[in-house]
């Protein structure tokens, strides 16, 4: 009765004092139950929280690739795959001791020709090749999940198709690579060299080996030797009219850095290189490959088909893009 009379509050209507009284307490109680567990009213938590995961975040479907475009990005993801690379090594001796008068050129078109089936012969005849190797030699599924949005090394990457509706210009990516620079057919003497190359996102792609998915960027790149150029202040000039590097359009996400273009006040052909900024604190980007006998067990490290939240097996060395051929240099 006490907790009753403390409602009344006009002397003169004290039962419409307590009905009403009564009646809000009541009400508010039946609403928190409903409303306990939501967000308190504050700044909106961006979206993009979780950028240093390895997520795609809009834009999903599913496309059978044609199958020349696939074998370009299986190539690129074995020729920078750790555990395949006394592979490549014998396979090159193979090639040279077979065609003793071939030069890197040649062999370079030879392992890109015909790398990808030697290896899958070689590797299903070994009764001791790992369950690792018999999947990348297996090859990936033809039809690949693809994104518009992908989170991954503190950037979120659009793609160029995305970027078209979107106020915000995310598709711009660079890379640092070493290549070899041949001057001619018959050179057998290329120059090593390391620079940065700058593209546009245009797919991205998870190729699915089964029981393990690796995420590539599929690229129009910039001609590094013709396209960029540092204007009297230091700023980096690239023409994105023009592309280059079609042979090599890959490259992977978790070796990208994220770059925008903003058009040249001075000239329109010219767009001027800005770096993006992480969204998080961190910024190290390994891009360098991986030995997987030293990772956790294959069913840990991998991001399964189902969507859990899991590291690739394998990652790349930006060692490509030398005018439609390229070579990886291991020390």
């Amino acid at each position: 009765m006490k907790v009753l009379k403390g409602y009344t509050k006009n002397q003169y209507r004290p039962e419409a004092c307590i009905v009403e009284r009564y009646i809000a307490k009541e009400a508010i109680e039946f609403c928190l139950e409903y409303i306990n567990n939501a967000s308190l009213v504050r700044v909106p938590q961006s979206h993009h929280d979780s950028a240093t995961q390895r997520r795609g975040t809009r834009g999903f479907n599913v496309l059978t690739m044609d199958r020349q475009q696939l074998s370009q990005a299986h190539l690129y993801v074995l020729n920078n795959t750790t555990e395949v690379i006394p592979y490549i090594n014998c396979y090159k001796k193979y090639v040279s001791d077979t065609h003793p008068k071939i030069n890197k050129m040649r062999l370079l078109q030879e392992h890109n020709r015909t790398f990808i089936n030697w290896f899958r012969h070689t590797i299903f005849v070994d009764d001791n090749a790992s369950k690792t190797l018999r999947l990348l030699a297996a090859g990936p599924n033809l039809n690949v999940p693809t994104w518009q949005g992908y989170d991954i090394n503190a950037y979120s990457f659009y793609t160029k198709s995305h970027d078209a509706k979107s106020s915000m210009k995310n598709s711009g990516v660079s890379v640092d690579g070493q290549s070899n620079h041949f001057c001619s057919v018959s050179n057998n003497n290329p120059i090593h060299m390391s620079m940065p190359y700058y593209g546009v996102i245009e797919d991205i792609w998870e190729l699915d080996y089964g029981e393990f998915r690796v995420h590539v960027l599929r690229c129009q790149w910039i001609n590094g030797n013709t396209e960029v150029r540092q204007d009297k202040l230091g700023f980096t000039l690239v023409d994105l009219q023009k592309g280059g590097y079609n042979e090599d359009p890959f490259i992977m996400a978790v070796q990208a850095r994220q770059v925008f273009y903003v058009q040249d006040p001075g000239n329109s052909r010219w767009s001027v290189v800005l770096q993006g900024r992480t969204i998080s604190i961190s910024n190290h980007i390994d891009g360098s490959s991986v030995d997987v006998s030293e990772m956790l067990g294959l069913y840990q490290q991998m991001p399964f088909i189902n969507g859990e939240d899991q590291n690739d097996v394998v990652h790349e060395n930006p060692n490509d893009h030398d005018e439609g051929l390229w070579e990886n240099n291991y020390t």
